[in-house]
């Protein structure tokens, strides 16, 4: 069931923490930065907008269920020329199987599962649904956009409340993007809401023409 899925590739992109999710720092593999990788055994190419290249280095993968984090290209390469986008943010991917054809028909069950306590819970970093408020839920296209406040802190560093999402599927696989900052490095909600729009074009892009996976 899409929601059962959904919920669990939250959880694990908050259980990632906060360390794996500020930009900086150079990829630990020594590969050269990269906006694209192949995640899911090949199934799903994760790309990043101008500026943001993901950090192979830190790839999760468990029960499926694949995260990602994205800094920004000079942080990973150590090169200031490779982008740095003005004010970075904290971009998040992860990716789970089990979209089904038409997965957009779900969005209404979605937003509903997402404003409920179950579903606040599975947003928030404390996994407390009283953290968690759901400001806003709209779809565009076959996209679903969340804007949620979440008052949980994240071991080790602060972050700011609010934070945009995007849930669509790619391939055959529920793909689910978030941007957020750092407290001490704030960008405005607009912004936030752009650099997601970005970051979704880039996933949509990079799959774009590909066969379904098998």
């Amino acid at each position: 069931m899409p929601v059962r899925l959904l919920r669990g590739m939250i959880v694990l992109a908050v259980m990632a923490g906060v360390s794996a999710c500020v930009p900086g720092g150079i990829d630990p593999t020594g590969a050269p930065a990269t906006r694209a990788a192949s995640v899911a055994g090949g199934a799903v190419v994760l790309a990043g907008p101008q500026g943001y290249c993901i950090d192979r280095g830190r790839i999760r993968e468990r029960e499926s269920t694949v995260f990602a984090l994205f800094g920004t290209c000079a942080a990973l390469s150590g090169a200031a020329g490779s982008g740095q986008p003005s004010r970075p943010a904290i971009l998040t991917a992860s990716v789970a199987p089990g979209a089904p054809d038409g997965f957009e028909a779900s969005f209404p069950q979605l937003a509903t599962f997402f404003r409920s306590e179950p579903g606040r819970a599975a947003l928030s970093r404390s996994g407390k649904a009283s953290s968690v408020v759901v400001d806003r839920i709209s779809s565009r296209g076959s996209v679903l956009y969340l804007h949620v406040q979440d008052t949980a802190g994240m071991a080790g560093q602060s972050v700011e409340p609010d934070y945009w999402r995007a849930v669509f599927a790619v391939r055959g696989h529920m793909v689910s993007l978030s941007v957020m900052s750092l407290e001490s490095a704030p960008v405005g909600d607009a912004e936030k809401r752009q650099i997601l729009a970005a970051f979704v074009a880039a996933v949509q892009g990079a799959n774009a023409g590909r066969a379904p996976a098998s």
